[in-house]
């Protein structure tokens, strides 16, 4: 089951009640209205091949967002998808995964839900 919340826009700047932010420096990240549904839900949990333990949100939509290294299929926790690690564009922080398929959605987000705040600036706001 494949869902996306309704039509996004790239609207970064302004605050809104939906924006999650980076819990290290505030930047915007994402929004909720860009939660996507990827079979089981929106939130899954997966290990990586370290042991480390990751819960992340699905999101269509990442623009807070910076790409770093080339994509692999290697180890994805979702078939049919490369991943490249993503980093906050405001304090290279490693905040998730891009995931890029041949499939719908071609692109999504993996955020890392301990990255995500709702309050902007350290939590003032």
């Amino acid at each position: 089951m494949l869902k996306h919340a309704p039509e996004t826009d790239n609207d970064t700047d302004v605050e809104t009640d939906d924006a999650l932010y980076c819990a290290d420096c505030g930047q915007l990240l994402t929004r909720t209205r860009w939660a996507l549904v990827i079979g089981e839900g929106h939130e899954r949990v997966f290990i990586n091949p370290g042991g480390h333990v990751f819960r992340i949100g699905c999101f269509i939509e990442a623009p807070g967002t910076l790409e770093i290294g080339p994509a692999t299929d290697e180890h994805t926790w979702f078939p049919g998808y490369a991943w490249t690690l993503v980093l906050c564009s405001g304090c290279k922080t490693h905040v998730g995964w891009r995931f890029e398929g041949e499939i719908a959605p071609r692109i999504f987000f993996g955020l890392i839900k301990t990255a995500l705040t709702q309050s902007p600036a350290h939590g003032q706001g």
